[in-house]
């Protein structure tokens, strides 16, 4: 870990510079995180959200979802090669950079982070984006304009949707599920030690073994009105019960 505190120190210290108010009168933009769990959901919601906002919210820019786009934008923004993106938060990385370090000095994955937090930000900042995974709750966690989402589920249930995904034996779904799991929170504790991944991070958990995607999108829809009255997203309607 001590190899890592300065870049870990340039990326907070990064988060802080850009991370100003909105001057007076202004409002912030709005832009989503989601974070999940193995076999929970997200890229499905992340689509249904990015559609139903499109849908509703006729502003002048449409909404984009990122999860593999946001590995590609990455890539693109910094010169990177796609891999070392995509094996950010893998344990068994380090052979990876290994080769690249060979290329660079600079390629560690420490620096990769640092890249992917400077584009996170920027499409943070920029508004009107449903950004999936890659830490970007803790990168954004002191942006105004952001809703945090946060899926989980009963590990049984977690199991059996990625054995339908991978059309594989439930036993080697639950050993992938465990696997992603403890590859995410190493991951989170090597460049957020001090940051819990916690309920009070996020602005909603929800449980997708208990609610619809659609019921989730439904229920997000005014947390982003709450934090950005530009967006015209139509306030939900009152359930009259019998």
């Amino acid at each position: 870990m001590g190899k890592l505190n300065p870049i870990l120190a340039a990326v907070r210290s990064h988060v802080h510079t850009i991370s100003g108010e909105p001057a007076a009168g202004e409002h912030p933009c709005a832009f989503i995180t989601i974070s999940r769990e193995a076999g929970a959901g997200g890229r499905t919601l992340m689509r249904r959200l990015v559609d139903r906002l499109n849908e509703i919210d006729t502003g002048e820019l449409p909404w984009t979802g990122f999860d593999k786009e946001l590995v590609e934008k990455i890539a693109e923004d910094h010169n990177l090669h796609k891999s070392l993106v995509e094996m950010l938060g893998e344990q068994c990385h380090s052979w990876l950079y290994d080769v690249f370090a060979g290329l660079s000095a600079q390629t560690t994955e420490a620096t990769v982070y640092r890249r992917a937090a400077e584009t996170i930000r920027a499409l943070a900042q920029g508004g009107r984006a449903v950004i999936v995974g890659r830490g970007g709750v803790f990168i954004t966690q002191n942006m105004p304009g952001g809703v945090h989402i946060q899926i989980v589920a009963p590990l049984e249930h977690r199991v059996e949707q990625m054995a339908r995904l991978m059309e594989t034996s439930k036993a080697v779904a639950a050993s992938e599920v465990n696997r992603i799991d403890h590859n995410r929170e190493s991951f989170y504790r090597r460049y957020w030690p001090n940051t819990p991944l916690s309920p009070g991070v996020f602005t909603a958990t929800f449980n997708s073994a208990a609610i619809s995607e659609d019921k989730m999108v439904e229920s997000i829809l005014p947390l982003i009105l709450k934090l950005d009255p530009r967006a015209h997203v139509p306030q939900p309607q009152a359930v009259h019960l019998p």
